[in-house]
């Protein structure tokens, strides 16, 4: 300890010299050396932390100054400063030294040879990095490192050459999560998107151009990459429009600073505060104006990331509730839809806030306990459920239009009571500009939904449960979710829906591809009728009777038909 100790202070003394005099640290030490003997431990490692600092010197003023607030290194006392330096470069690239004593170290040494502050002012800095961007962090940074070696980087980063460019949001905030992340932002340093187009070629696509300043790339493994044009004269202005702190985060797209993210990535909002506290909070306050569908991102992102939306964003959200008025429904949809795939998506919407802003987009009242019934449902940690979950996962997976039917569903309990009318589906539909296919899908749960009550109290082989599984077909399973999800709590209900879900997986086939007992031609000719709408309702009570488990054979159809016909059934 004591060679490392003095190690540290013969690296602060080169550093002042350098700093004092504009001398290159190697001279100086050349020059120490050839005067001075030192043991080989204390001369090998402060040439390390020498060599080091002055390698990263760049990036080690940077950290200093996003970190001392309101204080510029020039402001700064040289001691200080220096200190701060060598000891970030040893917190950050020594991982064999423990961090503490790191710190330790430094604060003992800003004590000896600084002011009565030095302590204090170098302790507070360097803890600050340490749960940031040292080892111990609970931030992600080898992921991170691990995600920044992606072929499509380094492909995109031979091709610009000297240009410049900057990775920012969500593909760094995800990656020091340990989260995947397919959607990679890049900021460029250019007068138009021709690196873009040729970047694209290489993979034989074609930029898809959003507006004037944004340009998608779309390739083969889900990977989305948006590239906008720097708009103002540094990076650090255009991170300052940008929505969240946890997504302000940037790092420049060299190879140096993809070898070093924890020592290059730019900071200039607290966004790694924000992302250790899970917290979600603006930028700026203008932010929401820039763009009111951040409104409805933030509710997104407490639902993929579990984060805290702090209060202050909470109160403008109410404020600027109505602003969501300006923003396409298309982009609304999707960003609801994506808060709807959360496993949790109704425990995030019961904040007044999220109601106001949600009844304002649908234009009609919400239900998120509703919601949060049915998420708890889907859970399948009770018994009657446990048995169907596969089934069920398997079901709510598969598209309807553009949706998956969980999704459809979670819109259905989120905004619907037990009964909803005409007018409310027709509302939230037109909000949120669902395809036909989503919307047929609605207008048929809610039309299915009387059936269904009328189920209450009977057998599963009883007229009305089959009626109402002829005519639900694949809708029955949403159908009898939304069922549960209107009532929380009745565990009748909960029970007689169970057994219903179950009874369509086990006659699914049934259900939607019945075997033909016997045809439409058929039975006017053995019943002597003519041709007409009651031809149609005869083969519906038939099926409705071979779901029932009642009939099988041919000769049973017809003697039911025969016996629908003289009114005996």
């Amino acid at each position: 300890m004591k060679n490392r100790r003095k190690a540290r202070e013969l690296t602060l003394q080169i550093l002042y010299q350098m700093d004092i005099r504009e001398v290159p640290a190697e001279e100086i030490l050349r020059v120490v050396l050839s005067r001075y003997r030192f043991r080989p431990e204390v001369e090998e490692f402060s040439c390390k932390l020498i060599r080091g600092t002055c390698c990263f010197l760049r990036w080690l003023d940077d950290i200093i100054k996003s970190y001392a607030k309101n204080w510029t290194l020039d402001r700064m006392a040289i001691i200080d400063r220096n200190i701060l330096r060598f000891s970030i470069y040893e917190l950050l690239f020594l991982e064999k030294i423990p961090p503490a004593v790191t710190i330790n170290e430094a604060v003992e040494i800003a004590k000896r040879y600084g002011t009565l502050d030095s302590g204090k002012f170098v302790n507070g800095i360097l803890d600050k990095i340490r749960k940031e961007r040292g080892s111990d962090s609970t931030l992600k940074w080898s992921y991170l490192s691990q995600k920044l070696r992606n072929p499509i980087l380094a492909s995109f980063i031979k091709l610009k050459k000297t240009r410049k460019a900057w990775l920012v949001g969500g593909f760094i905030r995800n990656s020091l999560l340990g989260k995947k992340s397919r959607d990679i932002d890049i900021i460029l340093d250019d007068s138009g998107f021709e690196l873009v187009e040729r970047f694209a070629r290489e993979y034989g696509k074609s930029p898809i151009c959003l507006d004037n300043e944004l340009r998608r790339v779309v390739l083969s493994g889900g990977y989305q990459l948006d590239f906008t044009l720097k708009k103002s004269s540094t990076l650090e202005s255009d991170l300052k429009r940008r929505d969240f702190t946890i997504d302000a985060l940037a790092l420049s797209l060299d190879s140096n600073s993809l070898s070093n993210p924890h020592l290059c990535l730019i900071d200039t909002k607290n966004g790694l505060e924000d992302l250790l506290n899970g917290k979600i909070a603006l930028v700026t306050d203008e932010a929401l104006d820039e763009d009111p569908l951040r409104l409805l991102k933030a509710f997104r992102l407490k639902s993929q990331l579990g984060f805290e939306i702090e209060d202050n964003l909470l109160n403008m959200i109410v404020e600027k509730h109505q602003s969501i008025d300006e923003v396409a429904k298309e982009r609304i949809r999707e960003e609801i839809c994506l808060i709807l795939s959360s496993s949790r998506s109704g425990d995030h919407l019961t904040h007044p806030a999220a109601k106001k802003l949600l009844e304002r987009i649908l234009g009609t009242p919400i239900y998120p306990e509703n919601l949060r019934y049915l998420e708890k449902i889907l859970t399948f940690e009770t018994e009657l459920f446990s048995s169907l979950k596969s089934k069920l996962i398997e079901h709510l997976r598969r598209k309807v239009g553009g949706e998956a039917r969980l999704e459809v569903i979670k819109i259905i309990s989120l905004t619907s009571p037990f009964s909803p009318s005409k007018r409310i589906v027709e509302k939230v539909t037109k909000a949120l500009k669902l395809g036909r296919k989503e919307t047929k899908l609605i207008q048929k749960v809610t039309n299915l939904l009387p059936l269904l009550k009328e189920s209450i109290g009977k057998p599963l082989n009883s007229p009305e449960v089959s009626v109402f599984l002829s005519k639900g077909k694949e809708e029955t399973v949403e159908t009898c979710l939304a069922a549960i999800a209107s009532k929380p709590g009745d565990t009748g209900y909960l029970h007689l829906c169970a057994k219903i879900i179950a009874t369509f997986f086990k006659r699914q086939a049934l259900i939607l591809h019945p075997p033909k007992l016997v045809s439409g031609d058929e039975l006017i000719k053995l019943l002597g009728i003519q041709p007409g709408p009651k031809i149609s309702t005869i083969l519906e009570k038939i099926h409705q009777a071979q779901i029932a488990g009642k009939i099988q054979q041919r000769q049973e159809a017809i003697k039911l038909a025969y016996q629908i016909v003289n009114n005996k059934e």
